[in-house]
């Protein structure tokens, strides 16, 4: 893939390694971003659009593959979330709407909206009380983004302070916001030696900023495993 501005300042990330991130497998982030069979996907990933033969994804696909997984944690079918899709992009006027600060703020009307236009609301709705899941699912999945303009900007995963996810900085691989260190090649390299006051010496890192990147890594292991 050609570095040019088609990529530079958007975030790359393998399946495997989005789904590392929001805890799900890479089966299900090519299947969003590509389509399954005769199943087209719920978008075409950006880089698509350069490549078809990539199956990397950026920043924005991340944090859409993001909110898709919350809805299916919620069991809300692929029908209805591609309902939303186009219910959002044409109510918000947004072509990236699971990505945009309006979904952000309108996002559990629409998902309302969707899941009852699926054959599946009634059973859903027995078992869950209807607007304020979805202001749940919506909160837990976009609350720790921070926006420039209509769009997520930067993810600042929550209970992770010094934690960043910038896809100007280190083409979105998480780092030490004050430090732009991998948290990954930190955590590589604790695995190694087993010493966080060493890390945090030839680093020159406060050792609580060299655990808090080494727990956030094992969070996400913990998750994906």
């Amino acid at each position: 893939m050609p570095l040019d501005d088609g990529i530079l300042g958007q975030g790359v990330y393998t399946p495997r390694e989005a789904a590392r991130l929001i805890g799900v497998n890479a089966q299900q982030i090519l299947r969003w971003t590509r389509g399954s069979g005769l199943s087209e996907p719920l978008w075409h990933a950006h880089y698509q659009f350069l490549d078809d033969d990539v199956t990397e994804i950026s920043f924005l696909d991340l944090i859409e593959t993001r909110v898709v997984a919350a809805m299916r944690r919620a069991h809300i079918s692929l029908q209805s979330i591609r309902f939303a899709m186009s219910f959002a992009q044409e109510k918000l006027g947004v072509e990236r709407p699971l990505a945009s600060q309006s979904f952000k703020t309108d996002g559990s009307e629409i998902l309302m909206a969707a899941i009852e236009n699926d054959g599946e609301f009634v059973s859903l709705s027995k078992k869950r009380p209807g607007q304020k899941v979805f202001r749940e699912i919506i909160s837990q999945s976009v609350n720790d983004l921070e926006y420039d303009g209509d769009l997520a900007a930067r993810w600042r995963p929550s209970n992770f302070t010094e934690v960043i996810i910038d896809p100007a900085r280190h083409f979105g691989d998480p780092i030490l916001d004050q430090f732009g260190i991998s948290t990954q090649i930190l955590f590589r390299e604790f695995q190694e030696l087993r010493d966080p006051n060493y890390l945090s010496k030839i680093y020159e890192i406060p050792k609580k900023v060299v655990l808090q990147g080494i727990a956030f890594e094992r969070k996400l292991d913990e998750a994906h495993g």
